[in-house]
């Protein structure tokens, strides 16, 4: 890779952009932080800055970028705590996320993406000591999620207990959110959202605009528009079923 960093070195810096543009940023970061001053000064830029992917779509699943413990742990003990504070948006896998987000201080970060979440490590992401100090749950506004399946028909019911769980787990922790998107139109093998009681206190929010999220059946819609989410003005569901709701009250 020093032969190719040499190489780069001398394109103009238009050039470079262009090519350096075309790449993850993750590689970009990896590949050419600490080589010399001027490609360092031209990665800090904004557009390989804001917004740092650490997930690929990969057959049918998100895969982790920096699954092995060298990369991951570059990023952690150099990379990220030099540029932490221009990130705005983190697209996390959720067996490295709880390092990434540890790693350095973001004050200007607003936005995540969790991929392959589940449960437990809902439980234990929001439970972090330093994440869940104050200024990092009330920052983040704008949140994707993706849930774990293990695709094991005979943990169905356990699974819509889990995902109905890590929602809870989102309300509590992000005290301050306006975007939640819970599934993704291209994830496969998606759970749904599943209300068998009336939700909980805690399935509330103040705050939230706008939800994205699949849902089991009209019933769950109308818990939805309850009340409990008082400010939202924006809701897109994709129903796994369509049949009569059980009850509508007119209000």
């Amino acid at each position: 890779m020093e032969y190719s960093c040499i190489g780069l070195n001398e394109l103009p810096n238009e050039i470079l952009m262009i090519i350096l543009k075309k790449l993850n940023n993750i590689d970009v970061h990896y590949s050419l932080q600490g080589f010399n001053q001027r490609l360092n000064q031209i990665i800090q830029d904004r557009i390989f800055t804001s917004r740092l992917t650490f997930v690929k779509w990969f057959s049918h699943n998100f895969i982790d970028l920096i699954s092995c413990d060298t990369i991951l742990n570059r990023f952690c003990s150099q990379i990220l705590p030099e540029i932490g504070h221009k990130i705005q948006w983190l697209d996390l896998e959720s067996s490295s996320m709880k390092y990434i987000l540890c790693a350095a201080h973001y004050p200007n970060l607003f936005g995540l993406g969790l991929y392959n979440i589940s449960e437990e490590s809902a439980r234990y992401l929001f439970t972090d000591e330093i994440l869940s100090s104050g200024i990092f749950k009330n920052q983040i506004t704008t949140l994707f999620t993706t849930i774990h399946n293990n695709n094991n028909n005979d943990d169905y019911d356990e699974m819509l207990l889990s995902t109905r769980n890590i929602f809870d787990y989102i309300f509590i922790f992000f005290t301050n959110l306006i975007d939640l998107t819970f599934y993704e139109s291209s994830y496969k093998n998606r759970l749904p959202l599943y209300f068998a009681d009336p939700p909980s206190h805690t399935f509330r929010s103040s705050t939230l605009l706008k939800l994205n999220v699949r849902i089991q059946s009209f019933d769950d819609c109308l818990y939805l528009l309850d009340g409990r989410f008082n400010q939202l003005h924006t809701l897109y569901v994709d129903l796994t079923s369509i049949h009569r709701p059980n009850h509508i009250q007119n209000q």
